[in-house]
């Protein structure tokens, strides 16, 4: 019952996570939002992480696979999102070694493109919730919105490098392996959702 959601950044993620808890029950469990939780905090470790995720750059694996072990844990037996969780071989391995049995939805999206929708989305400094552009206010809560610090055109081209260099090749480790479900994510967000369920459908125990 495990979804581990991958892709590009800026590939929309977060929107259809929030499609299948409202639809369908599942909890979204955010590697990113776990981060910058820790980097609010007035902490050797919360400073060195706030450093890191402001230029960009991935938080180091010792740390990251420590929290992926620890989550996954406290959370056998649900319906849950992992999303950001596998960027790399390292965090694979750690990811396996506490969960075996789960199916990775594999966001495609091209350069451009992410680039072009990071460039123009906005954050609820509160939730973590992320929004298309032209968005000033989340629409649930009323709170302001604003630009991350680490949505420049230098921390972009950084994280997309990242990914194609870093989780892409896992990405194809997974496919050989039949993990993978691959969704285009150049279309509507509807047509996304409904992507994704139809292949979901193939596989009783997520939509249970």
């Amino acid at each position: 019952m495990n979804l581990v959601f991958t892709g590009i950044q800026g590939c929309g993620k977060g929107t259809q996570a929030k499609i299948l808890i409202e639809k369908h029950g599942f909890k979204l469990i955010e590697m990113g939002a776990q981060f910058r939780k820790l980097a609010k905090q007035d902490s050797s470790l919360g400073k060195n992480i706030k450093e890191i995720i402001e230029s960009g750059n991935l938080v180091p694996p010792e740390i990251t696979d420590k929290v992926i072990k620890k989550i996954i844990k406290e959370n056998k037996g649900k319906k849950v999102i992992y999303d950001g969780f596998i960027r790399n071989k390292g965090n694979k391995k750690s990811f396996e070694e506490v969960c075996e049995n789960y199916k990775v939805i594999f966001f495609q999206l091209s350069e451009e493109k992410a680039k072009e929708r990071l460039l123009g989305r906005m954050y609820d400094p509160e939730s973590g919730e992320t929004f298309m552009a032209g968005t000033e206010v989340n629409p649930k809560t009323g709170t302001k919105l604003v630009k991350r610090k680490d949505d420049n055109e230098k921390s972009i081209l950084t994280r997309i490098n990242l990914f194609i260099n870093t989780t892409l090749p896992v990405v194809e480790i997974q496919k050989k392996e039949g993990k993978v479900i691959e969704i285009n994510a150049d279309q509507s967000i509807q047509n996304v959702a409904k992507d994704i369920i139809n292949e979901l459908k193939k596989y009783d125990e997520y939509l249970k």
